[in-house]
C-alpha cells in the first residue's frame, strides 16, 4: 500500500511538471496590464494613466491640476496642505515664491522647473535669477521664434516662408539654417579627413572671388595643410557646378596637402579630385565648396594621400 502512495505522488507530480513545461509559452503568457505592478503596457504611472489603464491619482501624478482643486502640484484641496516651499504662493520669509527665507532653497534653482515661482517675470525667465525672457526685438532667435525676432507664438510673421529650425535648405537661407533675412549667421567651416582623421581649422589665405579665383587653406594641430585654388568655367560662379581637378587642370583648379614636410597634390601624375560648388550666394559672396582627392607626392616617388570630406563655407570679400 506504501509504494502504491508513492508511485500516485509520483505520477501526479509528473504529470503537472509535464502540464506546465507543454503549456507555458510565449503565446499563452499573461499580456501586459494594468495590475502587474510593472510600468507597461503604455502606462503614465506604475499600473495608471495612459491609453489603457484607469486614469491615476491627481494627487501624485506631478501634475498641477487647480480643476481638481489643487492649489500646487499635487497639493491643496482633496490632496491636503501644500508645504510651505512648494505651495506656489510667497509667504513666511520667503525672497521669492517658494525659494530664499529661512526654510527654502535658493531661488536660482526654481529656473528650470517649468511653474512660475522665484522671481520669476515668465515661466522659468526673467526676474532676478533666471535668463532673460525671449522678446520680439532682442535680436536673437529664441523663445518659440523660428527666425531672428520673427515666427513663433508671440512674434510677428518672418519675412520669408522658411524655417531656421527645420534643419532643411528653405527660404532665403544661404545654408540650412542659417543667414538671410531671418537666420543666424552662417558657420565658417574648413575641414576634411585624411587617414581617417578629420581636420577642423580656421581657413585662412582667403582670396576674393572677384579676382575669378578662390583660394583658401588652413592648417591643422596635427601639422597637416590644406591648399585649394578654384576657378569657376566660364569665369562665372555657379551653385551645383562639379570641377575636376588633376594633372591637367592645372594650378587654377588644385588640391594640396603638405604633412611631414611632404606636399601632395591633385597636379600629379595619377592624381585625380573633384571640387563642387555645392552653393553659391552672389550678393555676398557666399561659398559652400566641397572637395575630395587622391593627391600624389610632389617628389615623384609615388606616394598618395586621400583627403574626403572636405568642406569649406565662408562669406568671401
Amino acid at each position: 500500500m506504501k509504494f502504491r502512495n508513492y508511485l500516485v505522488v509520483f505520477v501526479t507530480a509528473f504529470a503537472a511538471t509535464f502540464f506546465l513545461a507543454s503549456c507555458l509559452n510565449e503565446e499563452n503568457k499573461i499580456p501586459e496590464n494594468c495590475y502587474d505592478g510593472i510600468l507597461n503596457n503604455g502606462e503614465f504611472l506604475l499600473d495608471c494613466g495612459g491609453a489603457n489603464c484607469p486614469a491615476c491619482d491627481h494627487c501624485i501624478d506631478g501634475i498641477w491640476q487647480p480643476e481638481q482643486g489643487e492649489t500646487c502640484i499635487d497639493c491643496g484641496g482633496e490632496c491636503g496642505p501644500c508645504p510651505q516651499c512648494r505651495n506656489c504662493i510667497q509667504d513666511a520669509d520667503e525672497t521669492g515664491i517658494d525659494c530664499g527665507g529661512t526654510n527654502c532653497g535658493p531661488c536660482s534653482a526654481l529656473c528650470g522647473d517649468g511653474l512660475l515661482n522665484g522671481t520669476e517675470t515668465e515661466v522659468d525667465c526673467g526676474g532676478l535669477f533666471c535668463d532673460a525672457c525671449p522678446t520680439c526685438v532682442d535680436q536673437e532667435m529664441n523663445g518659440t521664434e523660428i527666425g531672428i525676432d520673427c515666427g513663433g507664438v508671440e512674434c510677428p510673421p518672418c519675412t520669408t516662408d522658411g524655417s531656421c529650425i527645420n534643419g532643411a535648405l528653405d527660404g532665403d537661407e544661404w545654408w540650412v539654417d542659417c543667414a538671410g533675412s531671418s537666420c543666424p549667421d552662417c558657420d565658417t567651416i574648413l575641414s576634411w579627413t585624411v587617414t581617417n582623421i578629420s581636420h577642423v581649422v580656421p581657413p585662412t589665405g582667403i582670396t576674393a572671388a572677384e579676382s575669378g579665383t578662390l583660394t583658401a587653406g588652413g592648417t591643422s594641430l596635427q601639422l597637416g595643410n590644406i591648399a585649394l585654388s578654384i576657378t569657376p568655367p566660364g569665369g562665372v560662379w555657379a551653385q551645383g557646378t562639379s570641377i575636376p581637378v588633376g594633372p591637367t587642370s592645372g594650378t587654377a583648379n588644385s588640391i594640396s596637402y603638405s604633412i611631414g614636410g611632404v606636399t601632395y597634390s591633385s597636379n600629379m601624375a595619377g592624381a585625380s579630385g573633384t571640387i563642387a560648388i555645392q552653393r553659391y550666394v552672389a550678393a555676398p559672396n557666399f561659398f559652400r565648396v566641397t572637395f575630395n582627392g587622391v593627391l600624389k607626392n610632389i617628389d615623384g616617388t609615388g606616394g598618395t594621400i586621400t583627403v574626403q570630406n572636405g568642406v569649406f563655407m565662408k562669406v568671401v570679400g
